[in-house]
């Protein structure tokens, strides 16, 4: 019997495949006892009554803007108890001009080199908390985008990533985070940076971290 309801939102951008990403994690949802609505509309965030009976809001959805109800009726639901998560331009490359919603997930995509690159995931070794997420995970390999992201102190960091000098404008390795988690009111927000394509979400650390972080975030 299911005792939680989850809300896929997708959309947007086609480039991030956001009906193939998710669709890698609707199942584990349902596995995990979730109701699993998916929504293909914005407006989805207009409704109220339905965000609050929500115990887990799955973004997918890339390049898109929230309208000021949209971005409100969300923004309250999460403060209120909805659990926030998402991935890679999904979460944090989205809603650029809903400043609510950007303080609400804790970090913005900037940038990132052309094409994919090779990098390392360090997991956190002793995080302040949420650390079952990334429990038993080493660190690890990936080749995707690598992204250069702004974020806030607010976020306990599980997993970071080095981006070396390949541009003029800096000289020395910058150290980015690649998985946070975050308390907005009574909710609970989880974003990973990894996820361009389904690749990149079915390399088992990176599955086992945004599968974790999921059920985590929800109510």
């Amino acid at each position: 019997m299911n005792t939680r309801r989850a809300l896929v939102v997708r959309g947007g951008w086609e480039g991030h495949d956001p009906f193939g990403c998710t669709e890698l994690f609707v199942p584990r949802l349902e596995r995990a006892g979730f109701g699993v609505t998916v929504a293909e509309d914005l407006a989805v965030y207009e409704d109220a009554e339905l965000l609050a009976d929500t115990d887990l809001v799955v973004h997918s959805w890339s390049g898109g803007e929230l309208t000021p109800l949209q971005e409100a009726t969300l923004v309250r639901a999460v403060e209120a108890g909805t659990g926030f998560a998402g991935w890679h331009g999904g979460v944090i490359g989205t809603n650029v001009a809903n400043a609510g919603y950007l303080r609400m997930v804790g970090g913005r995509f900037l940038w990132h080199p052309e094409g994919f690159q090779d990098f390392t995931v360090r997991i956190a070794r002793s995080p302040d908390r949420d650390g079952e997420i990334v429990a038993g995970v080493e660190d690890y390999e990936v080749h995707t985008e690598h992204y250069w992201v702004l974020s806030d102190g607010l976020n306990t960091v599980l997993a970071t990533s080095v981006l070396a000098p390949a541009e003029e404008q800096w000289d020395e390795p910058v150290e980015f985070p690649v998985v946070w988690t975050r308390r907005w009111g009574a909710g609970k927000v989880f974003v990973c940076t990894l996820g361009h394509r389904v690749a990149d979400l079915e390399v088992e650390q990176t599955a086992t971290i945004v599968g974790r972080g999921l059920e985590w975030a929800a109510r």
